[in-house]
C-alpha cells in the first residue's frame, strides 16, 4: 500500500499510535447498488468518531453551551481508500491528534475491518473560531493539554 503523505515513518508505527477507536457497521443507506460503501461515507464515520474522541478527551464540552463564544470547524479533510468496504462490514475508526497549533488542530483517522486490515485512512484540519466574527480563536491551555492527551492536574 502506498502511504499518504500525512503518514510519516512506517505504517505499523503510525497504526500503533492510535489509542481511541469507535465501532461502526456499514448500513444499507451508505452503500451503492452493488453493496459497496459509498465514497462519502468515511467522512460521516470520521465525524462520528471525532465527536466521540472529543467527548472522551472532555475538550469540547462547551459545544453544548449556547453561551460559548467559540466552535471548532473543519477547514479541510482528506480520505484515502485502501480497499473495498461492503454492506454490513464492521469497522473500527481510530482518531488521534497529530498536531495542535494556536487555533488549529490536525487529526488522523484509521479505519480497519474485523481482520485488522486498513480499509481507509484520513486527515482533517480543524480551526477554532469565534462565533460572532468567524475569525480564528486560540485554544485555551486546558484545551491544548487535553487535545495533546495530557490532562491537567485538578
Amino acid at each position: 500500500m502506498k502511504l499518504p503523505a500525512y503518514i510519516e515513518g512506517s505504517f505499523a508505527e503510525w497504526r500503533q499510535s492510535f489509542s481511541f477507536f469507535e465501532e461502526v457497521s456499514v448500513r444499507f443507506s451508505e452503500t451503492d447498488m452493488f453493496g459497496h460503501m459509498n465514497n462519502v461515507t468515511p467522512f460521516i464515520y470520521f465525524e462520528e468518531a471525532r465527536i466521540s474522541y472529543f467527548k472522551h478527551l472532555q475538550t469540547m464540552d462547551h459545544l453544548a453551551d449556547s453561551e460559548s463564544r467559540t466552535i471548532p470547524v473543519v477547514a479541510s479533510q482528506q480520505c484515502d481508500y485502501h480497499m473495498q468496504v461492503m454492506l454490513h462490514e464492521n469497522l473500527k475508526i481510530g482518531v488521534k491528534t497529530a498536531a495542535v497549533g494556536t487555533s488549529s488542530l490536525t487529526l488522523h483517522y484509521l479505519a480497519e475491518n474485523k481482520a485488522g486490515t486498513p480499509c481507509f485512512t484520513g486527515t482533517a484540519v480543524m480551526v477554532q473560531i469565534a462565533k460572532n466574527t468567524g475569525k480564528p480563536e486560540s485554544w485555551t491551555e486546558d484545551q491544548r493539554l487535553k487535545l495533546l492527551g495530557t490532562f491537567p492536574e485538578k
